[in-house]
């Protein structure tokens, strides 16, 4: 939403919406100090009923040749650290998506695969909800992080070991057939 006036006291005079009752964190390519005071409006007028929900917590976004963006992550945060509260994560690795989609189909977690480039969003959830896990090497993960997981004896590292690897989703192909 767009705030009146460029000053700080512009945006703590804003009008709020009576009926909102939840502040969305997700990616947002425009996020501006504006909208970050905004979203502390609308959770300090709501209080505890006033959900904070984000999308996901990734901290980069890698981009083609190294490079990365940051990720939603960084967003969550800056509501999260300004509201003095943990947002509700919906997204991986929260098993909240993956409940929702069980619920509404007939899905057999032995017979499902989490196909992911990330350890600790989508190998974590792929795991945590019992799945099969493929990590897929074209993100941010490399294979000696996976080993470094796999050797340790912490739990909440092995979590993060995924069942198979593949260089590319590419190499999937000459499995699916024609």
């Amino acid at each position: 939403a767009a705030l009146p006036g460029p000053a700080p006291s512009d945006w703590a005079q804003a009008p709020l919406d009576p009926a909102v009752r939840a502040v969305l964190v997700g990616f947002d390519e425009h996020f501006s100090y504006a909208k970050l005071c905004q979203a502390l409006r609308y959770l300090l007028r709501g209080g505890p009923d006033c959900l904070l929900v984000g999308t996901n917590r990734d901290h980069r976004l890698p981009l083609e040749g190294g490079a990365a963006i940051p990720g939603t992550g960084c967003l969550v945060k800056a509501v999260e650290t300004a509201a003095q509260r943990e947002a509700f994560i919906v997204g991986k690795p929260n098993r909240y998506m993956f409940d929702c989609v069980a619920s509404e189909f007939d899905i057999d977690p032995a017979r499902t695969i989490m196909v992911g480039d990330r350890l600790d969003t989508d190998i974590l959830m792929g795991n945590s909800c019992g799945l099969t896990t493929l990590l897929t090497l074209t993100g941010v993960t490399t294979l000696d992080e996976v080993k470094g997981h796999q050797e340790s004896s912490c739990p909440a590292r092995q979590s993060l070991v995924p069942d198979y690897y593949v260089d590319s989703i590419a190499d999937l192909l000459p499995a699916l057939g024609d």
